[in-house]
């Protein structure tokens, strides 16, 4: 009902206040997925079944063929489950409350000179292939960032700066922000794109008393980092060529002691495209995220993924979005074919392995072995205005693994783990 009025709402907006020299357009999205889920490992565990609802309406209004106002409301829920208070709402008299703005942001095209640009307000943001910073489309809700972005756009290339306060904490006597600060240069004629990103957490956990007084001889914030990094993309007769690489450095502040950070990042993927109707492709590559070496040093080694879209690399099911102390390589293989002009499949390949060596808690042993996973997708357009799609995915864990996530050393027996969806969209 509330995201109704809101349509109501916006289109009586449209059509009574754009003036002569202002376009309105509303769009939106609802997308309903379906999941089987059982990722747990335990034989004890059974399958879980659940579905997610996402919902989303923009307004867009384009000014004076110069400026833009962009505002998207969005409502993401569990169906069936509960509200941010706690309370049912499914089959009650409970609204749920959980509209909000996914993104409302201003943008000009020309600031004063041609190619000079900004925009400014709660937007999503997207680096190369999304394995630095991405949108996280897959998710019930997406990343969106609120700051600003600047850009000069000049002949086959673009720089962008960008500014994102990730955290807003101000407090009588200090400030306890954590904002990020990046340069991103884009090469079109090349294929490269050229980043670097400054990150500063004046988070004061544990280095404080209360709120207000200062501990003596401690920093005044408990981390720096910077991520160096470039993105190079390249297609040749029926080849394609996609790299990324990241290093990281500076320092955090964890109980008291200054770690120095010092890890990285490579990926890569090779490509080749098939003639036909078929658009067949066939890709192999890897993804390397250094781990650290000694935990009990000084020096922190494993790589943070930083803010990019996890679900595009690392496997369907999810188990590795996050940053791993250990590091992680995943090595994989990847195919798809258009077996109908309506319909695609898709099947890919992970073979995981930690960079560096973990311990098993059955004994004493180290081993880099994780497991294998097998995504196989099929998605298509042939119901009119539907965008459907679903998907099987299966992991295969070494028990070492399973061992070391279920916290058992006594576990001699896993249960492959198994994960399946179906999603449709409708776009309007």
């Amino acid at each position: 009902m509330r995201m109704h009025f809101l349509i109501v709402l916006l289109a009586s907006v449209a059509v009574t206040s754009a003036g002569a020299d202002t376009q309105v357009d509303i769009s939106g999205q609802v997308r309903v997925r379906t999941e089987l889920d059982d990722r747990s490992f335990d034989t004890a565990n059974s399958y879980q079944d659940f579905a997610l609802l996402r919902s989303r309406v923009s307004v867009e209004a384009a000014v004076a063929e110069n400026a833009r106002a962009f505002v998207q409301f969005q409502d993401s829920r569990t169906l069936g489950g509960k509200d941010q208070s706690g309370a049912w709402q499914s089959g009650t008299l409970n609204d749920g409350k959980s509209v909000d703005l996914h993104q409302a942001y201003l943008e000009v095209a020309k600031v004063w000179l041609d190619g000079l640009g900004l925009k400014a307000g709660r937007f999503e943001f997207v680096m190369g292939n999304e394995r630095v910073f991405g949108s996280v489309g897959w998710s019930n809700v997406g990343r969106s960032w609120e700051g600003g972005l600047a850009w000069y756009q000049g002949d086959g290339f673009r720089v962008s700066s960008f500014l994102f306060r990730v955290q807003e904490e101000n407090y009588a006597t200090f400030t306890g922000d954590f904002a990020l600060l990046g340069l991103h240069t884009r090469i079109d004629r090349a294929g490269l794109e050229l980043f670097g990103v400054y990150e500063r957490d004046n988070d004061t956990i544990g280095m404080f008393l209360g709120d207000t007084v200062r501990v003596a001889d401690l920093q005044d914030h408990i981390m720096d980092r910077w991520s160096f990094g470039f993105y190079y993309s390249k297609e040749y007769h029926q080849f394609d060529f996609e790299f990324n690489g990241v290093y990281q450095a500076g320092q955090v502040v964890s109980d008291f002691t200054t770690i120095d950070l010092q890890a990285f990042m490579f990926a890569g993927e090779v490509g080749y495209n098939f003639a036909g109707a078929g658009k067949a492709r066939i890709a192999a590559g890897v993804d390397y995220a250094s781990g650290d070496d000694d935990p009990a040093d000084t020096d922190h080694k494993a790589y943070d993924n930083l803010y990019y879209t996890g679900h595009k690399f690392r496997g369907h099911m999810d188990y590795f979005v996050g940053s791993e102390p250990a590091g992680l390589m995943d090595i994989r293989v990847r195919g798809r074919l258009n077996f109908h002009p309506d319909w695609t499949a898709a099947a890919d390949f992970h073979y995981f392995l930690t960079a560096q060596d973990y311990l098993d808690p059955a004994d004493t042993g180290t081993t880099k072995d994780v497991g294998l996973e097998f995504d196989v997708s099929v998605s298509t357009v042939s119901v009119a205005g539907v965008k459907l799609a679903g998907g099987v995915s299966l992991f295969l864990p070494q028990a070492s693994f399973v061992r070391l996530k279920l916290d058992d050393p006594d576990m001699t027996e896993n249960d492959p783990a198994v994960w399946s969806y179906v999603q449709a969209v409708v776009d309007f």
